[in-house]
């Protein structure tokens, strides 16, 4: 196994982007250490430069074809061709902002895999160092609706909170920031669950794709670890 330098890191960039979304996760992942995202990962090739395997920590992608059970579908958007309107929300004195260290706390303790010090820890790490947007009621200073980016690049941690739901913040959210990060040249994709119809068809709503004959799956290994492929 061979641990890729600076310049292996940027072919392996280019050679990744052309295989979307098989391996979007690990070219997100890349993608922000080329742009001094800080982080302790190192990324590992079977053999360079004709790899058929390269990862990064338990993410893992291969060129050859793996038969895995079905768990999570990939959706991407590679343009933006969607427009929404946010005069509404401005008018009713809401304010889209990013979330501060403070929210962290609040972020853990409704994300599905949060609730103790180690997600904490990575919320934290999000909200310091990648793009998050949220929305705040006039005159208030907690969010009641918020989406992050993970440290492969890839939007998660979708949120409203219950009584505020059904009026259009997710989907400003998501239109807000996939439209800055496209801008910036960012992947922009997420994963959704493969019973979370809601997600689903909040995503495709805004025209974000699918591939039929891929999806992501991730291996539990105890409590509050995980590998994917």
């Amino acid at each position: 196994m061979i641990i890729l330098g600076t310049e292996e890191l940027k072919q392996a960039e280019s050679v990744l982007k052309q295989s979307f979304p098989e391996s979007i996760k690990v070219y997100g992942c890349i993608f922000n250490i080329n742009r001094g995202k800080p982080h302790n990962l190192e990324v590992i090739a079977d053999q360079w430069p004709d790899f058929t395997v390269i990862m990064y920590n338990f993410t893992v992608h291969c060129k050859k074809n793996l038969v895995v059970d079905i768990c999570h579908k990939c959706l991407y958007l590679n343009s933006l061709t969607f427009s929404f309107i946010f005069d509404v929300f401005s008018s009713a004195g809401l304010r889209f902002v990013p979330l501060s260290a403070a929210h962290a706390h609040l972020v853990n303790s409704t994300w599905k895999y949060g609730g103790d010090r180690n997600s904490y820890n990575s919320v934290l790490n999000y909200i310091s160092h990648n793009p998050s947007l949220c929305v705040i009621e006039e005159g208030g200073t907690e969010p009641i609706s918020w989406l992050l980016v993970y440290q492969h690049a890839a939007l998660g941690l979708l949120y409203t909170l219950p009584q505020h739901r059904q009026k259009g913040y997710a989907k400003a959210l998501v239109s807000m920031m996939a439209k800055n990060l496209l801008e910036r040249g960012h992947p922009v994709y997420c994963f959704v669950e493969e019973e979370n119809d809601s997600s689903y068809k909040l995503f495709t709503s805004l025209l974000f794709q699918s591939s039929p004959d891929y999806r992501a799956v991730w291996f539990e290994l105890n409590k509050r670890q995980y590998m994917q492929i």
